[in-house]
């Protein structure tokens, strides 16, 4: 029994960091052994939400705190990629389920406050913020599909094209349309290999 605040904050943290370990499982439909765990997506998606709400007008911290609080529910569901969400009969309701539990085992707060409106936001997705999130994370879906494509010749193409075809912001579909040119001109191993212009100066 946890006996106070500072405990029950704790505990949500701890919850929070089973992310670092649930993985991404549509991945493994592609044919990805080791696929990344939704932590490590979620922290490029909040990268990626930081830079195109600042280009829209928006705010780049809120849109960057989506980021980091969407996939929270999954720490208690897991994830689920698009074939068993066809099976489930309503995992709307589920996610919304876990993510109100997760926030009833903070201690009541302005912190605990400003989470359940983040939550709120992302579902909604009405905002200019939770816009250029979601663009994010479709675009980095679609990015991390062209390094496992790299990586081990897996099926990316229908990967890229279906979330670039779900961008929404000048800024997001600005960054899908040269993320599908990279791809179908050959030039990743150009923007893969960023890090040598470094050795080269």
């Amino acid at each position: 029994m946890l006996n106070n605040r500072e405990e029950k904050i704790l505990q949500w943290v701890v919850e929070a960091g089973l992310l670092k370990r649930v993985k991404r499982t549509g991945w493994w439909c592609s044919g990805i052994k080791d696929p990344e765990s939704v932590a490590e997506h979620s922290h490029r998606m909040s990268l990626l939400a930081f830079y195109i709400a600042g280009e829209e007008g928006g705010d780049p911290y809120k849109a960057a705190s989506l980021g980091l609080f969407h996939d929270l529910p999954e720490a208690r569901i897991g994830d689920a990629h698009a074939v068993v969400k066809r099976y489930w009969k309503n995992i709307s309701a589920d996610e919304q389920r876990a993510r109100d539990e997760q926030n009833a085992t903070l201690p009541e707060g302005r912190g605990r406050i400003r989470i359940e409106e983040l939550g709120r936001e992302w579902v909604t997705g009405r905002t200019l913020e939770a816009q250029s999130a979601r663009d994010a994370d479709y675009l980095e879906c679609a990015i991390q599909a062209l390094e496992y494509f790299w990586q081990e010749k897996s099926v990316a193409r229908e990967w890229v094209d279906s979330n670039v075809k779900r961008l929404q912001t000048r800024t997001g579909k600005r960054l899908g349309k040269a993320l599908k040119q990279v791809f179908e001109k050959g030039k990743w191993e150009s923007l893969r290999t960023w890090w040598k212009t470094i050795y080269q100066r």
